[in-house]
């Protein structure tokens, strides 16, 4: 009777276990499914502000504005859509010179950012927000509490170097280089050490060399002081051959190979180490009405390999992640109010998403027989609102979460999620100052949990 107990209690657990993911599948199936009607809804949202803006006044609304001035759709976002083909060559380039002999004309941009950051609980991460770094309940950390801190990494540098050439028919196309820097490495040892951004060149509508990834849209995300940017952002900044087109007068496109990237957890210290076979392969499509409203679908494919020692079988597995991002425009009487929002699914991508990458265990997990990849999603919304031109707030929420392992410790982040709000006054064009309160919280696979709150005052000198 006991045996026959204990055998029921164990199938009920079981039942459980299957639950929990079947109910986490469903999660991810259901996102999955519902991506496209989304997407139709958005556009026809979008399409109404624009008609909106027609029948109006002339408003501010496109991606070429000067980030962190007055009227912009997000103040604090300073990662302009990256141009290639024919838009390269308008002859608008502003703030630019000649390099006088060599048909080449250059522009240095960048900016100064100071930060004082107040944790009233512990973050590991003192510069940015990182989710993952929360200490949960029950550790030492978190005994520690907060700490006050006050850098200037953020800022960086710029140089902007475009040209023209011609094809023996005397048609034109464009020559670009890009290159940026910074000071944002988030070790104490290298806290001050120069860190390259972005590196690339682009000829025609050909980029090679490293910037953001192709599948997400930068132009898409809240507009925080923080650092992090909420911290559910998929992506990041990788080494790339991309082709960029456009379709039509609304619809763009590009394809791409990146460097992979992932992150194998290895609990039992097998003999052996991730070894991606082939690059990252990425492609979106993206929608931009005259006013200034976006959408854009990305994929990747890319690898998840772990090559063994002798005892342990290679294993070889793909994932994927799929992302929507979008930005409405709301026309305002003299300036854009937006809403932006993203999600994303996929399997093995865990390494892209900053909250779940933290502890380097999100891509999946390896066993002695078995490689098993991840499922992810993640989830975002901002709103950008312009109390006066020279005054404007952010309020934004994000989420995200993976499938963990069995084989996995408890202590591996499973869940993150966050609220950022702030208020910036420009009282120049090219100066900025204003507060940032950040909520966060962490739970790991074994359901301990942290929260921690955090306020955050910037002052920021644009020289371009």
């Amino acid at each position: 009777m006991v045996q026959a107990r204990v055998i029921q209690c164990a199938c009920l657990k079981n039942d459980e276990i299957i639950s929990d993911q079947n109910q986490t599948m469903k999660t991810f199936e259901k996102i999955r499914d519902h991506s496209i009607v989304i997407l139709l809804t958005l556009l026809c949202v979008s399409g109404y502000a624009q008609n909106t803006d027609e029948q109006g006044e002339k408003v501010v609304s496109t991606d070429t504005i000067a980030p962190g001035v007055q009227g912009s759709p997000n103040p604090m976002a300073d990662n302009n859509y990256v141009l290639v083909g024919e838009d390269l060559l308008d002859d608008a380039f502003p703030s630019s010179w000649p390099l006088f002999g060599s048909g080449i004309r250059m522009k240095v941009g960048g900016y100064v950012k100071a930060d004082l950051i107040r944790d009233f609980d512990y973050v590991g991460d003192r510069f940015e927000f990182e989710l993952g770094s929360i200490a949960v309940k029950g550790t030492p950390e978190r005994d520690l509490g907060g700490i006050t801190t006050f850098h200037a990494k953020e800022s960086r540098v710029n140089f902007d170097f475009r040209s023209k050439a011609k094809w023996k028919n005397g048609k034109e196309f464009p020559l670009q280089v890009f290159v940026e820097i910074d000071w944002f490495f988030d070790s104490e040892s290298a806290r001050l050490n120069t860190r390259l951004r972005q590196a690339y060149g682009v000829i025609g509508r050909l980029l090679v060399g490293r910037t953001w990834n192709t599948s997400s849209d930068l132009t898409a995300i809240p507009g925080t002081i923080d650092f992090s940017g909420g911290d559910a952002m998929y992506g990041g900044r990788f080494a790339q051959i991309r082709w960029q087109d456009k379709i039509s007068n609304v619809l763009s496109y590009a394809v791409a190979l990146e460097d992979p990237g992932g992150q194998v957890d290895n609990p039992s210290d097998i003999g052996g180490a991730f070894r991606p076979q082939w690059p990252n392969v990425a492609a979106m499509i993206r929608w931009k009405s005259q006013a200034g409203s976006t959408a854009k679908l990305g994929l990747d494919v890319f690898p998840i390999s772990w090559t063994g020692s002798e005892d342990v079988p290679n294993e070889n597995k793909t994932g994927y992640s799929l992302n929507l991002m979008s930005r409405i425009l709301i026309p305002l009487k003299h300036y854009n109010d937006s809403f932006v929002w993203g999600v994303g699914l996929g399997e093995g991508q865990g390494h892209r998403i900053v909250a779940l990458s933290w502890d380097g265990k999100a891509s999946g997990v390896v066993s002695e027989d078995d490689l098993r990849i991840n499922p992810a999603l993640y989830a975002y919304a901002g709103y950008n609102h312009y109390w006066s031109k020279s005054l404007n707030s952010n309020l934004s929420v994000a989420y995200s979460e993976t499938s963990l392992g069995s084989a996995q410790s408890d202590d591996t982040i499973q869940k993150a999620s966050s609220l950022h709000a702030n208020l910036i006054w420009f009282p120049y064009p090219m100066v900025s100052t204003g507060v940032e309160y950040m909520w966060g919280m962490r739970e790991n696979k074994g359901g301990a949990q942290g929260t921690a709150n955090r306020i955050q005052f910037m002052a920021k000198f644009k020289f371009n």
